[in-house]
């Protein structure tokens, strides 16, 4: 087999289905066989999978290199995890000052 064949095959499937479907909304977009592995990545680190798990099903023997080349998406990840935290210590005030307006 040619090593460009799995690569050509998976645009040509894209290209059928893309002929298939009218809305727009519902068409794939057209990225290499190689992005899906970026895109699979991408969304467990949205989805909150900690980062030696996606490491491990990318095959990557360090961490370190995960971390490398998902920087941009770690860093909306904290992000998510610094305004999860805020959220929780603004409940935890809000209901502070209920118990306290509750106190003879």
């Amino acid at each position: 087999m040619n090593i460009s064949t799995p690569c050509q095959t998976f645009k040509d499937i894209i290209h059928k289905y893309h002929a298939t479907v009218e809305d727009e909304a519902l068409k794939p977009p057209n990225i290499p066989l190689h992005g899906l592995r970026h895109t699979s990545a991408t969304m467990l680190i949205s989805e909150d999978v900690d980062v030696r798990t996606v490491s491990a099903r990318l095959g990557h023997a360090q961490t370190s290199t995960t971390m490398n080349i998902y920087e941009h998406s770690l860093k909306e990840s904290d992000k998510k995890a610094a305004d999860k935290l805020d959220k929780l210590f603004n409940n935890a005030q809000q209901q502070k000052q209920t118990l306290t307006k509750q106190l003879p």
